[in-house]
């Protein structure tokens, strides 16, 4: 029996949009996207095993991308400016999709997202990097 081959990070991609129009992050060197969730367990009187649930809490995460312009910052100055405004506040969201070796791909989109920024600056032989935080509440396919 075939199998396919695992994918590598060029195999797969991340776009990212505010009300429905890119929103950029060139240069991302890794994404990192969990699932939010609470397990729980309910004890009941007169049974030895529990019952198990789970709080399904929407999804997280960061990526990381190497500093060439100002756009990271630009984007996230929109967003505080638009957000103590309380007007206007974009609907943000993005979109992964991984290119699997049998020709067939899969996309999800992650909508109602939050993002906040960090920066991290070394010395001459390090590059510098900006790391951006986010939430999402939901993900569905394409």
């Amino acid at each position: 029996m075939p199998s396919n081959a695992s994918i590598r990070g060029h195999e797969g991609q991340i776009k990212y949009y505010g009300n429905g129009k890119p929103a950029g992050f060139a240069n991302i060197t890794s994404v990192d996207i969990n699932q939010d969730s609470t397990f729980m367990r309910s004890m009941y009187v007169g049974q030895p095993v529990p019952e198990g649930d789970q709080a399904i809490e929407g999804w997280s995460g960061s990526l990381d991308a190497e500093v060439k312009d100002a756009e990271v910052d630009l984007f996230i100055d929109a967003l505080v400016t638009n957000n103590l405004n309380g007007i206007g506040v974009e609907d943000y969201s993005f979109v992964t999709t991984e290119y699997y070796t049998d020709g067939t791909q899969q996309s999800y989109v992650y909508s109602d997202c939050q993002f906040k920024m960090s920066r991290k600056q070394e010395g001459l032989q390090a590059k510098m990097t900006k790391r951006i935080e986010f939430q999402a509440s939901r993900r569905d396919p394409l």
